[in-house]
Parts: C-alpha cells; structure tokens; sequence
C-alpha cells in the first residue's frame, strides 16, 4: 500500500513513520524534511497545489499535520486546521484515494466527569480553537465518505509524549500504538465512516477501546498502570 504521511517529521508523525516503512511504501510531507524516508515532500498542506502532486499515485492518507497547539488563537488555527486539513481531503478525493486516517482529539471529550467512560458517541464538547478544528475535520470526513465515497477513519488521540514510550495514563498513546492504530485505520476491511479512540490500554477504562477492537480491529499492546481520578 502507497502511503502519503502529512505532519511526517513531527512527533506522531516520526512514530508512525518508524512503525509502518518497513511493510508499506511511503511519502512524507511535513514543513521540514522526514530524514527517515526517501520519498519525502517538503511542503505545506496551505498549498493546494503542494498537496495535490503530494497525493499523486497514494492509495491512503495519514493526515496528521497541523498546529498542533491547544491554545493558538484563530488566526494560527485557521489556515493549517481548517484549511489545510480541507486540502488534503480534497487533493485526495481528486487522486483517487481511497481512505484517509485523520488525527483527532480525545480531548473533545475532556469536560465530561473523569468517572464516566468516553465512547464515540458523545456528543464533542471542543472549548478551544483547535478542537473546534478536529470536529470539522470529523465532519469532513463524514462528508466525503457520503457524497464520495470515500473511507475515513478519525483516530481520537489521547496523550502523546515524544520522550515517552510506554503510557503512564489512560490519556497516552505509545509509540508502537500510534503505528498500530493508524495501521488498523488505513487497512482493516469493511470501513465507512469511523472514529476510534487513539490511546493505549489501562487498568482505568476511561476509553471505550472495545469500539475500536471491533470497528477497526484495533488491539493496543501496551497498557499503564493507573488510578481513577474521581
């Protein structure tokens, strides 16, 4: 399978990178150059045009660039959020391809109580800029997958620490789950429309994980140690 990874040299990006070019053929496309592939764009997911030659001959897409802070204000968040995101989706419904995995945010969940278990079907509760971004990049994906027959999956990522492998809290999301989840995300059979949580296992079931076990074929392999906080 041809893969193109937006966001390739950032952190989830390097993650996934390691964990999947040994079994798939991959693109990079980050602002900065991928050092660990050899097909590697340096671009912006702002330039259509950049996007669209990035999408050429790809079979799935892993979107994961944009400004990954919490806290910028609308004028960071709208370009590479909203924008940029639309780019991607669109370059690559005009090339053909057939699926695209999308880094949402478990955060969208975040205000409900801490003793109730976040599954997809809450409704999101964004209270920044860039989570307002992901719940339109949901959206989108909802919307291409109707009207064009595309697949998407929305991988709710929790927690991810880029000195850190292995999860301490049922936020994280290791390494070796970040290739795992995208992995399921782009291959497993069947897909229409999905969202699944991006997190690792845990002793404290704060995430429904049996949806994406079931959905996507999602095992996470790692798993932390952790007390409810109530």
């Amino acid at each position: 399978m041809k893969i193109l990874v937006t966001g390739s040299a950032g952190r989830v990006g390097s993650a996934v990178v390691k964990g999947l070019k040994d079994r798939y053929s991959l693109r990079g496309f980050d602002r900065v150059p991928t050092p660990e592939l050899e097909d590697a764009v340096v671009g912006d997911i702002t330039d259509f045009d950049g996007v669209l030659i990035a999408t050429q001959d790809m079979e799935a897409v892993i979107h994961l660039a944009g400004n990954p802070s919490s806290g910028a204000p609308w004028e960071e968040i709208l370009p590479n959020n909203f924008i940029g995101t639309y780019n991607v989706f669109e370059a690559a419904r005009q090339n053909g391809v057939r699926r695209i995995a999308f880094a949402s945010r478990a955060g969208l969940l975040a205000p409900y109580p801490k003793d109730v278990m976040r599954t997809v079907d809450m409704t999101p509760r964004p209270e920044t800029y860039y989570s307002i971004s992901k719940v339109f990049g949901e959206s989108l994906g909802y919307m291409y997958s109707a009207r064009f027959d595309m697949e998407f999956v929305a991988v709710r990522i929790g927690n991810f620490k880029h000195d850190r492998d292995l999860p301490t809290h049922p936020h994280q999301l290791s390494h070796g789950d970040a290739a795992r989840v995208f992995e399921h995300a782009l291959t497993h059979p069947g897909v229409k429309f999905e969202v699944v949580f991006g997190v690792s296992d845990s002793t404290w079931p704060l995430y429904d994980l049996e949806h994406g076990r079931r959905v996507i074929n999602y095992h996470p392999q790692d798993k932390s140690e952790a007390e409810p906080e109530i």
